[in-house]
């Protein structure tokens, strides 16, 4: 869903509404039956409630309510697979806003404003202007069959030039096209000798793709919307057929497939949301990231159609079944306005057209802004004294007293637990503000590894549920980096399943305190061998359902009867550890949370953990924009690598895929931040980045080429 307010919310609602009830099934299988469909009724009932004036300005008729206005209600025509021609109304107001057209062509947006007539918008290669009039034949065109005019680039002897065509000329024909998806109108128009307005000459070109970058944007909303209904209708589905005594969801196979539906949907939202706050705020990045939604979101909706399609089995592939409908109109979606592969090559001269320019994020609340800058500029006086080549040839020791250090230097400048509570040291901000120092901070070969799991993940847990006490006296000091805090979650037994823990915690007085002898082992618990507390969840019941008999705990790590065993890493690293506890005495004022509840208590902890730490794209140091720098300037067989179409595909994948997971991160702390559990958008992070940055590090160490082998080069 786009972020919106409380007006496009009540339009929303009244659009939805609407295309719900305009959306039964049958009626619209009777617009797939017959070629250069359309459905007039429905389009005649939106103009009556005006919305094809919506997103143009008031200053030309129109209701103001810009390309998010519009996207709201693509976003319930991709949900209902109701096709309707709004976006060429937006698109000639804005043409007209940047040419000198004469009184037609404004007589022309009115009568489309008023929803007395359709327009359409050309794709294709320009067609030809002969003395002022035009020549040629388009590209089947949405809505063309049923259109009164349309927007087309034309060439007129080497220059080219926008214009608007009144279809009702005699010269004009239109020829209906038999498509995948009929409810669309698609005809071709051939034009023998066709008057035409000029709305654009000296810049048509640039005007033309911009308009055509507007459409790809609104048209990855209406894609993504459509994923998300195909996925829905899937799920439904799974949850309601039986297949062998059970649901047919309740094999993992089904849930694999539905999880693969949800995070390419995510991702495409990713990059529209980016795309929609440039575009408003008026960043050259909008384009580049209009080509890339355009990308994401083909890949969604034709991955979510088809599997959705399978998932109902036979059913289906008929004529009945309801999955035809998104399968249909994800395909046509993918080629109305150019296949991905062309949207692929427009990214890139976007991309590489505007290198020269620095890239600055696009704030969602204007204050980030000027917070960032303040950042940049601390971190830039600070951040060198304790990063890259000063962190050369550190012993392990060395390296973590310097992360002491700098974490101390945080505290002092006020960005050390950003999103944290005043009285306890952190800075009492937003997690928004957390979010965009972390993104700053990440351009330092920092040594903060050694503090995330303490500050990020476990003090916020630690300060809503420990006594007052041992807030005010750990608190402070796990965020200025005097100590550092381990989670002990994991068990030889128990790794994913968390309500398998079988580490017992058991009721004992010991000098008059009571309390919990632990016994048991931990596993692959980072930083342990030189963590001061511990946050552990332990078996304080066997009786019952395993889920209710878990009990969470902070401990002393330098208690006796624990002992730490480093585990060596294939690289050689050992910042993982097995943990065991040996009749371990824990004071029950160490417990977090009531008895038997901790298995929610560390539910909370995992839903932050999966978010925490802004989403790094790097490898070795090296960031996706280095990537796309070294890509052109590194051949391979003699060429630029960027000029490779694998490299290109593994490089827009690549920038997908962080576009999407900042907006996933961002959404999932903003939750957080409100006092919510994350949703299943920390599951989706977890699930992408592991696998974005195997495939990105592949890439690099294939850009750099033999020179990879060296193992201190890959680690730098």
């Amino acid at each position: 869903m786009i972020a919106i307010n409380e007006d496009l919310q009540a339009i929303q609602d009244q659009a939805a509404r609407f295309l719900t009830e305009r959306a039964d099934p049958e009626y619209l299988k009777t617009l797939l039956d017959k070629p250069a469909s359309f459905d007039k009724e429905s389009w005649a009932s939106m103009a009556d409630m005006g919305w094809p004036m919506l997103a143009v300005d008031e200053a030309q008729g129109g209701l103001g309510l810009g390309l998010r206005g519009l996207a709201v209600l693509a976003q319930e025509m991709g949900r209902t697979t109701v096709s309707l021609p709004l976006l060429p109304v937006y698109q000639l107001a804005q043409i007209l806003k940047q040419s000198s057209a004469d009184s037609i062509a404004l007589t022309v947006l009115e009568s489309l404003m008023a929803g007395n007539g359709v327009a359409c918008f050309v794709c294709g290669a320009p067609l030809t202007l002969v003395q002022g009039k035009l020549q040629g034949r388009s590209v089947a065109t949405p809505f063309a069959a049923v259109a009164d005019y349309a927007l087309v680039l034309a060439d007129d002897d080497g220059q080219k030039k926008l214009v608007l065509v009144n279809l009702a000329d005699v010269s004009v024909t239109k020829e209906a096209v038999p498509a995948i998806d009929q409810a669309r109108g698609q005809a071709r128009l051939s034009f023998a000798g066709t008057e035409v307005c000029v709305l654009a000459a000296d810049n048509a070109e640039q005007i033309h793709a911009d308009s055509l970058a507007v459409a790809a944007l609104l048209t990855a909303v209406e894609q993504s919307a459509g994923a998300e209904a195909a996925m829905l209708l899937a799920r439904d589905y799974a949850l309601e057929r039986k297949v062998f005594g059970q649901t047919l969801g309740a094999l993992q196979a089904i849930k694999h497939k539905i999880a693969d539906m949800y995070w390419r949907i995510e991702l495409a939202r990713g990059c529209v949301d980016d795309a929609l706050l440039a575009y408003e705020a008026g960043d050259d990045s909008w384009r580049e990231l209009a080509a890339a939604s355009r990308v994401a979101a083909i890949e969604a909706y034709e991955f979510s159609a088809k599997e959705s399609m399978q998932t109902f089995g036979g059913l289906g592939s008929t004529w009945e079944g309801l999955p035809q409908h998104h399968y249909r109109r994800s395909r046509v979606l993918a080629l109305e306005l150019g296949s991905r592969l062309e949207w692929r090559e427009r990214f890139f001269s976007y991309r590489l057209a505007d290198q020269g320019n620095a890239r600055e994020p696009i704030e969602a609340l204007p204050e980030l802004g000027a917070y960032r800058q303040q950042a940049r500029q601390w971190l830039a006086e600070n951040a060198p004294a304790f990063s890259g080549e000063v962190r050369q040839g550190l012993s392990f020791a060395e390296d973590l007293a310097l992360g002491r250090q700098w974490q101390a230097k945080k505290v002092e400048g006020g960005f050390a637990c950003i999103n944290l509570p005043a009285e306890y040291g952190g800075a009492g901000l937003t997690e928004l503000h957390k979010i965009v120092f972390g993104e700053e901070e990440l351009k330092y070969l920092l040594p903060t590894e050694y503090f995330v799991i303490s500050t990020a993940q476990l003090m916020a847990i630690f300060l809503r549920y420990a006594p007052e006490e041992a807030r005010r006296e750990l608190g402070p000091k796990a965020i200025r980096g005097e100590q550092i805090w381990c989670q002990m979650f994991s068990e030889p037994g128990a790794g994913s399943d968390l309500a398998a823990v079988r580490l017992k915690a058991e009721r004992h007085s010991k000098d008059g305190v009571d309390g919990w002898l632990l016994n048991g082992q931990k596993l692959w618990t980072s930083w342990a061998q030189v963590a001061d507390w511990g946050f552990i969840v332990a078996r304080t019941n066997s009786d019952g359902p395993k889920h209710a008999g878990i009990t969470c705990f902070y401990t002393d790590m330098h208690s006796p009867g624990v002992s730490v065993r480093p585990i060596r890493r294939m690289a050689g690293h050992d910042d993982v550890n097995e943990v065991f506890f040996d009749n371990v005495f824990v004071p029950d004022t160490q417990r977090l949370g009531d008895e038997g509840r901790g298995f929610a208590v560390a539910m909370e902890m995992l839903m932050i953990e999966r978010v925490a730490g802004v989403y790094d794209e790097s490898i070795g140091g090296m960031s996706l924009n280095s990537l796309f720098e070294h890509a052109q300037h590194c051949e391979i067989a003699g060429a630029p690598a960027i000029a490779d179409g694998e490299i290109r595909a593994t490089l827009l994948d690549a920038y997908i895929e962080r576009q999407g997971l900042r907006s996933i991160y961002r959404r999932g702390m903003a939750a957080v931040g409100r006092g919510k559990e994350p949703g299943p958008e920390a599951g989706i992070r977890k699930l992408i980045m592991g696998r974005a940055r195997q495939r990105l590090g592949a890439l690099a160490l294939d850009l750099i080429g033999p020179e990879g082998i060296d193992a201190a080069r890959s680690r730098r």
